[in-house]
């Protein structure tokens, strides 16, 4: 009798990680639009990584965006400037001129600020899973800005709202101007007299070519996913399915990241080809944009608590090899109160 009951008890766990019997169904959102390809990329081999395992990952149609989530449980990758609305905390990593290539940021995902960003989000409703590359930023236009004489007076457009990038270009000498263009062809006509600021991706997916000649790898800016669940979503998986999905990304954050660098080596190469010049930024000039850019506390959202904002940015500071204790040795950089008055 004891053996049965071990055999039942054995079957029914057996029973409990076999999809095709009981395992919950999570509903896969990427609110990305189809052509954002590390996106649907990455979550496209989420769905097949460690596929068999309980909870069972379903993943929508791309050109749908978002499919119908019924009664299951929503697992959502949403961009980093999106979520950052809901989570503040999250600016943090979208400073201009601060990590100064993706090794640090990675270096700060995987260490204390990944932990403490992620405390921030469960206090606010939202789990996060892992954070996702796309890319840095770099510069667009009909100049190489790799002087500042060459960055005053012009003007970039931001395809969203963006408080980082306004005070980032203003501290340049630099006018942004906000644009919603319905179609290529009118993006095309806005950036005929203004410049980009974006992932080599998203400039290859713009078709900048078209209308610009020069790009500035600057690379200045970090641009990533989020996965994330909303708390109660996640609360209401099990134990062990919250472990199983927890492991599974963590065992493709590799895979991820490689996927992400190919991405954007393949968009710098076909913009190549299509008639642009890539310039590389020489360090001593990144350092110089980046002592242009104002105290980095004005970066963050007015709403967090000074000691917050300190905190957050004492560890990525440590993370980028600027804090106290850094590879660099350096101070982190608090230049100046006001950015500098607009040249006439």
């Amino acid at each position: 009798m004891r053996r049965l009951r071990h055999f039942r008890l054995l079957l029914s766990a057996f029973l409990l990680w076999t999809p095709g019997a009981h395992a919950r169904q999570v509903q896969m959102e990427v609110v990305a639009p189809a052509d954002a390809t590390v996106a649907w990329a990455s979550a496209q081999h989420l769905s097949e990584f460690g596929a068999g395992r309980a909870p069972a990952l379903t993943l929508p149609d791309p050109s749908t965006s978002k499919g119908d989530t019924g009664e299951a449980p929503t697992l959502q990758i949403r961009s980093l400037h999106d979520l950052a609305r809901e989570v503040p905390e999250l600016s943090v990593l979208q400073l201009p001129f601060f990590f100064p290539d993706l090794a640090a940021v990675h270096r700060a995902l995987d260490g204390e600020l990944g932990a403490t960003l992620g405390e921030a989000a469960r206090a606010r409703g939202w789990e996060i899973l892992a954070f996702w590359d796309e890319g840095l930023h770099v510069m667009s236009g009909n100049l190489a800005y790799t002087h500042p004489r060459a960055l005053q007076g012009m003007e970039f457009v931001l395809l969203r709202d963006d408080p980082i990038a306004e005070i980032e270009l203003r501290a340049l000498d630099v006018w942004s101007r906000r644009a919603r263009p319905d179609s290529l062809a009118q993006l095309h006509t806005e950036c005929v007299v203004s410049s980009r600021s974006a992932t080599l991706r998203q400039i290859r997916s713009e078709q900048l070519a078209r209308v610009h000649l020069d790009l500035t790898l600057s690379r200045h800016r970090y641009e990533g996913w989020v996965v994330a669940m909303r708390s109660e979503a996640w609360g209401a998986l099990a134990q062990e399915e919250r472990a199983s999905l927890a492991e599974r990304l963590a065992g493709m954050r590799d895979w991820q990241r490689e996927r992400a660098s190919q991405e954007e080596a393949a968009a710098l190469n076909d913009l190549i080809a299509e008639g642009m010049t890539a310039h590389p930024l020489p360090a001593q000039t990144w350092a110089g944009y980046r002592a242009m850019q104002p105290d980095w506390v004005r970066f963050l959202p007015d709403g967090l608590p000074p000691e917050s904002r300190v905190r957050l940015l004492a560890l990525a500071a440590a993370a980028a090899g600027i804090g106290g204790g850094g590879a660099a040795g350096e101070a982190l950089p608090q230049p100046q109160t006001e950015p500098p008055e607009r040249q006439p």
